[in-house]
């Protein structure tokens, strides 16, 4: 079973073992050791935020060196060649992005086609907004009538949509 489907009921993370694998808005490199496992000792793993603090506590709990290399870096500018990851995983990332259309374009130019973007987050949607208390917005990036067209648009094929209560989870593989 898969590293990352210990934490919650993911689906497959289809990425290959030996090859390199992004997490974008990595935090402080909580899913890391999960990527690591999926990529196996001879894969990259490559954690990416655009905040140096968050990096900083990523590296003092260890979230670094044999694990994982830590970049700051802006999601929307990655400083990779073009199709040279197998998969990314992001969690709670895109609705806090201006341009999330065009994150998912970026996104798709650094995967190879047919690599994976697991877009997560460890609550669903009406609960996130239950806890703001405010209503679920139809303007919502990640409500699955915005979502689906926006990466058609950008690069990708929506393998599964999930938004339960106690997780929104999204699947999708690099068309091209």
């Amino acid at each position: 079973m898969s590293a990352l489907r210990t934490a919650s009921p993911w689906p497959a993370w289809g990425c290959d073992p030996g090859r390199p694998a992004l997490d974008l808005g990595c935090g402080t490199g909580r899913a890391l050791p999960a990527l690591r496992a999926e990529v196996g000792d001879k894969g990259t793993v490559l954690g990416v935020d655009v905040t140096p603090a968050m990096l900083t506590a990523a590296a003092r709990e260890g979230r670094d060196g044999d694990l994982a290399h830590l970049l700051v870096a802006d999601c929307l500018r990655l400083p990779l060649p073009s199709g040279t990851v197998d998969g990314i995983f992001s969690a709670g990332l895109l609705d806090h992005l201006a341009e999330p259309a065009a994150a998912l374009r970026e996104w798709a130019r650094v995967v190879r086609p047919g690599g994976t973007l697991l877009l997560f987050h460890p609550s669903g949607r009406a609960e996130r907004a239950a806890r703001h208390c405010r209503p679920l917005s139809p303007d919502d990036p990640l409500a699955e009538p915005n979502l689906r067209p926006m990466l058609t648009a950008g690069g990708w094929h929506t393998e599964e949509y999930d938004d339960a209560r106690a997780y929104f989870l999204t699947r999708a593989v690099r068309t091209g």
